[in-house]
């Protein structure tokens, strides 16, 4: 007789859940594949069958994924973020501005009712943060918030695997040369003295504490929430905390004679094993809900949010290539963190063989943040 209790029923659906995306991700149409972002389209299926998987689990795997990028990217963090922060600022202006248009347009044109049409916004943006601020928009009515978590739950599935696609497809598409494009977007690593290397002290093996350090600070630096006079507030979350805080550890490399190097022979592993808690659970968390929002709402709804997710990328991905002349990485990195999304950053991690695109997430992904936070409380301003 098998009698499944907890911890064991979860650790099962997580692992059942692995089992089965990494099986779907090995298939590859057109030379395309999800990859281990298939787990989370299989945590859909789960989901909606009724599989749980307590949040803390998800957001473990996030910590440990973003923090892990964080650390192998940060050495030419700076350096990069002096380079073309600029335009990585005016690409995620003119993604938020686009997408608020087309949002607009929904609203005035299509006929769709204002929350629902700024929950599908957040949604394609896979942003929480502008979720949350939408949410807060429209606060005086529980109807209003229903709906804005109705068109944010239609959205978001379709906007991460969608993005997914897109960082695979268009290099593909370019027929771009994978070696030349890593070695425009590489910078030289940082020399050290031996007798200095020789002074720092190994707190942990393999370094892994650094990886504790990023994670632990990054979870108070991204809980630490700034009001934005008449926006509501922003914070950079549990997300963009372990990001921030392993590229500034990835960059320094040590606090006076401690080490914070970690070895780069288990960021691999780390990062892969925190994108199956994070896309397990995010994936069992999105597909509650999925079903039940396409019936009510039918599937002209997600067909009309597909501009939102379409239109804003190419737009911007087009500024970057034309505009600023920036290397198709630095530019598809800097467009997954213009619509703040994860999924998508790790396709990208894997299909450019290097995590130096990191660091033109991690410079993007505050102002997305923030510009987000903004731009749906003026959407429901205007529009309500």
């Amino acid at each position: 007789m098998l009698i499944l209790k907890e911890p064991a029923t979860t650790i099962l659906i997580i692992f059942s859940i692995a089992f089965f995306g990494y099986l779907l991700g090995r298939i590859r149409i057109c030379g395309i594949s999800l990859s281990t972002s298939a787990v989370f389209l299989v945590g859909l299926i789960f989901g909606h069958f009724g599989a749980e998987i307590p949040s803390s689990v998800q957001m473990t795997g996030m910590a440990i994924f973003m923090a892990s990028v964080g650390l192998s990217a940060g050495s030419s963090f700076i350096e990069r973020m002096k380079k073309n922060g600029g335009a990585y600022f005016v690409m995620c202006l003119c993604t938020a501005f686009t997408g608020s248009v087309i949002c607009l347009a929904l609203i005035w044109v299509a006929g769709i009712e204002m929350p629902v049409a700024i929950g599908m916004m957040t949604g394609a943006f896979t942003s929480s943060p502008g979720f949350a601020a939408a949410k807060e928009a429209v606060s005086a009515s529980a109807d209003a918030m229903t709906r804005v978590a109705a068109g944010y739950g239609i959205m978001y599935p379709f906007g991460a695997l969608f993005k997914v696609l897109f960082v695979q497809a268009i290099p593909k598409f370019l027929h771009a040369d994978m070696e030349h494009e890593r070695s425009l977007i590489a910078m030289p690593p940082k020399t050290s003295s031996a007798s200095k290397q020789k002074e720092l002290v190994e707190i942990a093996p393999m370094g892994f504490f650094a990886l504790v350090t990023a994670i632990a600070t990054g979870m108070v630096i991204g809980s630490i929430v700034i009001p934005i006079p008449g926006f509501g507030q922003f914070s950079l979350g549990m997300t963009g905390g372990p990001l921030i805080m392993g590229l500034l550890i990835g960059h320094f490399g040590h606090v006076g004679p401690v080490s914070l190097k970690l070895n780069p022979t288990v960021i691999n592993p780390l990062k892969e094993i925190g994108l199956i808690l994070f896309f397990a659970g995010a994936g069992a968390e999105g597909g509650k809900s999925l079903v039940q929002i396409l019936t009510t709402y039918g599937v002209a709804l997600p067909l009309l949010g597909l501009f939102l997710i379409f239109v804003p990328f190419f737009l911007g991905f087009l500024i970057s290539r034309k505009v600023f002349k920036l290397p198709l990485l630095n530019g598809l990195g800097a467009m997954t963190a213009s619509m703040t999304c994860t999924p998508s950053l790790a396709a990208l991690i894997q299909t450019a063989g290097t995590d130096d695109v990191a660091a033109a997430y991690a410079t993007t992904y505050p102002i997305a943040m923030i510009n987000m936070v903004i731009v749906v409380q003026l959407l429901a301003r205007i529009a309500g």
